[in-house]
């Protein structure tokens, strides 16, 4: 998803909702529960490639090369 697309999407709401971040990606959940909750802890931008490691996990190469690409990245944290 694109800033432009999220922007678009939030305006839609009321903008004094708290934002909320889940996931039911079975690699991120607890035993015997359906969803994983995560709060938003911030929004910055980074510059990296995108890539996969050895075990096929997604990942982000931090830092400046000819492949690199800048990200919008949202902070989430299963605590709040």
């Amino acid at each position: 998803m694109k800033v432009k697309e999220l922007v678009e999407k939030l305006n839609q709401l009321d903008p004094e909702l708290e934002v909320l971040c889940y996931s039911e990606d079975s690699n991120l959940l607890a035993f015997e529960h359906l969803f994983r909750l995560l709060d938003i802890h911030g929004v910055s931008i980074v510059e990296g490639e995108k890539r996969r490691g050895d075990d096929q996990i997604p990942s982000l190469k931090i830092g400046h090369t000819q492949h690199s690409q800048k990200h919008a990245v949202i902070e989430v944290t299963p605590d709040f």
